[in-house]
C-alpha cells in the first residue's frame, strides 16, 4: 500500500495523539485500526461513566440519563475523530496490523469499497460497529492483505477486559464495562465483580437509579491498591446509595436460573442477580502483533517493556509503544506516553517520569491518589521488575471472552480509565493492585536524582525523627530506599467543610523523611480533582514540603486541609497549633469560635498584639498648621461595646 515514516497500530487514546503530532512535524504517518478511532475512554468508560455519574448526582430519570450518555458518546460515531485525522495529514486504515518483519506491516483491512482506507483530506468516517476482519478464507470471505513499511514503528494497541475464572461464567448472562456502559438496560439485581475504580463507579451508577446491587471484592477493601481509609470511606459511601458491599471472598461459582443467576463465594454466600457485571481488570493487548519478528518474547498479558523514551526494549530501535500495552491504565497516563513518544520520534530527546500520574474515582465522594503510598511497592521508575508474569491468565481470559463476548472489537485500541486490577489479579477476582508499567533503563536513561536536603528535614509529631522513632518507622513504606512520614486532615476540620455540614472525607500526604519533598497523596472528599491538583505539580517538581507549607489557599476551600497536613510534614505548626487550641479552649473557625479577637488570630495562626504596643511616638511637623485642625484630628474615636467594628 506504500511507505510511510511512521506506522501506529491502534487508534485509541495514546495512537490517535502520536499520529496527530508527529504527522504535525512533516512525517507521514499512517495509523492502523479495526474500532472506534478515539478508543473506549471517550465512548465506552470514562466519560459516559461520568456522564451517568453526573445524570446520578442530579437526581435525573435512568431514561434521561441514557440519552445524555448517548449525546456525551455521540452515538459510537467516530467521524468527527476520523475527519480530524484526515484534516491533519494522517492516513486511517481500516484493519488488523501485524508485524512481519523489521519495517514491514501487513493489515488485514476491514471489508468495504475501498479497503478501509480513509487518505488525508478525505471526510468518510469508516462504519464504527464494522467488526475486525478474521485471517483470510475465514467464514468463507477473503480478506485483502495491505503491506506497509516504516522508519518508526508505534504500538498502542491497548487493553481487553480479563475475568476470573470462575466456574460457569461462559453460561451465566454477564457484562464488560464497556457493554455495560453502552446497553440502555437497567439491571433489577446487579452482581458487580470487582472493587477497583471502575467497579466502584459502575456501583453507584446502578444503586443511584434504583438497582439492587451487590460489590463483591475478593480483597479485604475496596481500592486495594490504595491506604485503606480510602476504601473504608469509599464503601460507606456506597452502602448509603443502597449497594450492599461482600468483601474478603472470592466469587467460585456462577449458575444459570429461572430469573437469571446466582453466584456462589468462598465463604458459602449466594447471591441471585439478574446480570453480573465484570470489573475485574484489563490486561495489555499484544496477541496477533506478531512481536517475535522483532524478536521479542512476550508472555500474553504481560506489559510491553519499555525505556523512559518509551521505546520498546529489545526491539532493535526505533519501535515505540504507549498506553495501556505498557501496562498504564489511565487515559491521561496514556496521552502523556504518546507526547513522550512523538517528541522522540521528532529528535526531540524527551523521558517519561511516572512520579506523579493521578488515580482517580469519579463516585461521590471521590478519590484523587497520586505518587508513592505507604506499603505500596515501588513506583515503576524505581523497580524494573515490578511486573509480574500474567501468563497464567491467559486461559482466564480466554474463558471472560467467550463469557462476555469479547466486546474487544469496538474500542479495540483503546485506553480504560483504570480497572485497578492488572492481568495478575485474575485469580483472586479483585486482588491487590499491581504496578504493571515495566522500564527498562540504560546508562543514557538514569534520571537526574532531586536535590537533597538534610535527613532531619522532616519530623516525627512530636518532633524526633522517624527513623530515631519505632512508630515513626512504622508509619514510613514507599519504595526500597524511601521512608515515607504520613500527616493527615480531615475536611470536615475546614470552612468550607462545615459550610457542607457532610460526612466529608479527609486527605493524607506522604513526604520522603530523607529529602524532604512530597511523594504521594490520598485525598477523598467532594470532585476531589479539582483541589488536588498542585498536589500533583509539587510530586513532580519535587519541591520541598517547606515551600509547599507556605502555599497560601483560598478560603473558604477544601484545599485549606493541604495547609493542616504540609504544615504537620514541615514541623512549622499543624499539631502544634491544634494543642494551643485545646488548650486555650478554642477551636477551628469552623467551630465558630469567633467571640473574641484571640480566638480569631489562633484560626489565622498569627498573634494579637496589644494597641500599646504599636503606638509609635508623635512625628514633628515641619510646617505651620491651624492649632484648631490639629486638635480636631487628635481627637480619639470611640466605639460602643455592641459596635460589629
Amino acid at each position: 500500500m506504500g511507505a510511510f515514516d511512521v506506522v501506529v497500530l491502534g487508534g485509541g487514546t495514546a495512537g490517535v495523539h502520536v499520529a496527530t503530532e508527529v504527522a504535525g512535524g512533516g512525517k507521514t504517518v499512517a495509523l492502523v485500526e479495526a474500532g472506534l478511532l478515539g478508543g473506549e475512554s471517550a465512548y465506552l468508560a470514562c466519560l459516559p461513566s461520568n456522564s451517568l455519574l453526573l445524570s446520578a448526582a442530579r437526581g435525573g430519570t435512568w431514561e434521561d440519563a441514557v440519552a445524555r450518555r448517548t449525546e456525551v458518546t455521540g452515538g459510537l460515531d467516530d467521524s468527527a475523530v476520523a475527519r480530524r485525522l484526515a484534516r491533519a495529514g494522517v492516513t486511517v486504515i481500516r484493519g488488523t496490523g501485524r508485524i512481519t518483519a523489521p519495517g514491514t506491516v501487513e493489515v488485514t483491512l476491514l471489508p468495504g469499497g475501498d479497503g478501509g482506507v480513509v487518505p488525508p483530506g478525505a471526510s468518510r468516517a469508516p462504519d464504527a460497529d464494522q467488526p475486525a476482519a478474521g485471517p483470510a478464507g475465514a467464514g468463507g470471505t477473503a480478506s485483502r492483505v495491505a503491506t506497509l513499511t516504516y522508519s518508526d514503528l508505534v504500538l498502542a494497541t491497548g487493553g481487553e477486559p480479563v475475568a476470573p475464572p470462575i466456574e460457569g461464567l461462559p453460561d451465566i448472562p454477564a457484562w464488560t464495562t464497556a457493554q455495560s456502559l453502552s446497553s440502555p438496560d437497567l439491571p433489577r439485581r446487579l452482581i458487580v465483580l470487582g472493587g477497583g475504580p471502575a467497579g466502584c463507579e459502575l456501583t453507584q451508577v446502578y444503586a443511584s437509579f434504583g438497582s439492587q446491587v451487590t460489590l463483591v471484592e475478593a480483597e479485604p477493601a475496596l481500592l486495594p491498591g490504595e491506604p485503606a481509609f480510602a476504601g473504608e470511606i469509599l464503601a460507606a459511601a456506597l452502602r448509603r446509595a443502597g449497594a450492599e458491599i461482600r468483601l474478603g471472598s472470592r466469587a467460585t461459582k456462577a449458575e444459570r436460573t429461572t430469573e437469571g443467576l446466582t453466584l456462589a463465594l468462598e465463604d458459602g454466600t449466594r447471591i441471585d442477580a439478574d446480570r453480573l457485571l465484570l470489573a475485574t481488570g484489563r490486561r495489555p493487548r499484544l496477541g496477533g502483533l506478531g512481536l517475535d519478528a522483532l524478536g521479542l518474547d512476550v508472555t500474553p498479558g504481560m506489559a510491553l517493556p519499555t525505556t523512559t523514551r518509551c521505546e520498546v526494549a529489545g526491539a532493535g530501535g526505533r519501535v515505540w509503544a504507549a498506553g495501556d500495552i505498557t501496562g498504564t491504565t489511565f487515559t491521561h497516563a496514556s496521552r502523556y506516553q504518546a507526547g513522550v513518544v512523538a517528541a522522540n520520534i521528532l529528535g526531540q530527546r524527551r523521558e517519561a517520569d511516572y512520579s506523579a500520574i493521578p488515580r482517580c474515582v469519579f463516585t461521590t465522594p471521590s478519590v484523587f491518589a497520586v505518587g508513592a503510598v505507604p506499603g505500596a511497592a515501588g513506583g515503576p521508575a524505581e523497580d524494573a521488575g515490578a511486573t509480574e508474569d500474567a501468563g497464567a491468565t491467559e486461559d482466564a481470559g480466554a474463558a471472560a471472552a467467550g463469557a462476555v463476548g469479547a466486546a474487544s472489537s469496538v474500542g479495540a485500541a483503546s485506553s480504560d480509565h483504570g480497572s485497578g486490577t492488572a492481568a495478575g489479579n485474575v485469580a483472586g477476582n479483585g486482588a491487590a493492585t499491581r504496578r504493571m508499567l515495566r522500564i527498562a533503563r540504560g546508562p543514557s536513561d538514569t534520571a537526574e536524582a532531586p536535590t537533597a536536603v538534610p535527613a532531619d528535614a522532616l519530623t516525627a509529631r512530636d518532633g524526633t525523627s522517624p527513623a530515631d522513632d519505632p512508630a515513626g518507622r512504622a508509619a514510613c513504606g514507599g519504595g526500597p530506599g524511601a521512608r515515607l512520614v504520613t500527616a493527615l486532615a480531615r475536611l470536615s476540620d475546614t470552612a468550607r467543610g462545615y459550610l457542607g455540614q457532610d460526612d466529608l472525607g479527609c486527605l493524607e500526604l506522604y513526604a520522603d523523611a530523607g529529602t524532604g519533598v512530597l511523594a504521594g497523596a490520598v485525598a477523598v472528599g467532594p470532585d476531589a480533582a479539582s483541589w488536588m491538583g498542585e498536589v500533583t505539580l509539587a510530586i513532580r517538581a519535587k519541591i520541598p514540603v517547606t515551600i509547599l507549607a507556605d502555599v497560601v489557599h483560598a478560603f473558604p476551600t477544601y484545599g485549606e486541609a493541604l495547609d493542616t497536613a504540609l504544615r504537620e510534614l514541615a514541623g512549622t505548626g499543624g499539631g502544634a497549633v491544634h494543642a494551643d487550641q485545646q488548650e486555650k479552649g478554642t477551636g477551628t473557625l469552623s467551630e465558630l469560635d469567633m467571640e473574641t479577637p484571640e480566638g480569631d488570630a489562633i484560626e489565622q495562626h498569627q498573634e494579637v498584639i496589644a494597641d500599646e504596643a504599636v503606638a509609635s511616638a508623635r512625628r514633628e511637623v515641619r510646617f505651620d498648621v491651624n492649632e484648631a485642625d490639629a486638635a480636631e484630628q487628635e481627637r480619639a474615636v470611640g466605639f460602643d461595646d455592641d459596635d460589629y467594628r
